[in-house]
């Protein structure tokens, strides 16, 4: 049960889920990744077609799907900077434990006289780990602030421009495959033609 694990399974179960959270942000950018490029394929459709209304909605999409693609990438940059905060204050721990319990032992062979130092010692580390906490509510705060980004972010990091740079890229890149195909085919029955003569 839940109640009975050790601090260990606790710590480890904790950071299970946030690798859980990580692995959804990765998992939630690809699917980004895939939305841009159908989002992309549905304007060149909408160009073709002179539909200036849908395009129009299209390249919101596109722009709200560019501001949330950043928003993800800092969340994720927030956790990962999180995990390595939260690992070097573990260390930092395991280093001040092991160097209480060192100036325990030395203690006990020489008697007290150490102890005041290194209660002195124990809680610089307890001030040092509260440093990282205020570090940590920073991240949190920085990450909330980017949520309430505006249209107006998402137009700076895509702008109609580069959306219709985009569209027009794509559309060149299928025009000469078709055009490849067609030399290719026409070369392949020029070849045939030519082996049914001799």
């Amino acid at each position: 049960m839940g109640i009975f694990k050790s601090k260990e399974e606790k710590r480890m179960d904790r950071d299970l889920e946030v690798r859980k959270g990580m692995n959804a942000i990765r998992r939630n950018l690809k699917d980004m990744d895939k939305h841009t490029k159908e989002f992309i394929d549905k304007a060149k459709k909408a160009k073709r077609i002179g539909d200036n209304e849908q395009l129009k909605f299209i390249k919101s999409a596109l722009k709200k799907t560019a501001l949330s693609k950043k928003l993800r990438e800092r969340q994720l940059l927030s956790l990962e900077t999180a995990m390595q905060i939260k690992n070097q204050a573990e260390s930092d721990g395991e280093f001040a434990h092991a160097m209480l319990e060192v100036s325990k032992s030395i203690s006990e062979v020489y008697g007290a006289t150490d102890l005041a130092k290194t209660q002195k010692n124990f809680e610089k580390a307890m001030m040092q780990a509260e440093t990282l906490q205020d570090r940590m509510q920073l991240v949190v705060e920085s990450m909330s602030e980017s949520l309430s980004a505006s249209d107006e972010d998402a137009e700076k990091i895509l702008s109609d421009k580069d959306i219709d740079r985009m569209i027009d890229d794509e559309a060149v890149h299928e025009e000469k495959g078709e055009l490849d195909k067609e030399i290719e085919k026409g070369l392949k029955e020029i070849e045939e033609e030519m082996g049914k003569e001799s």
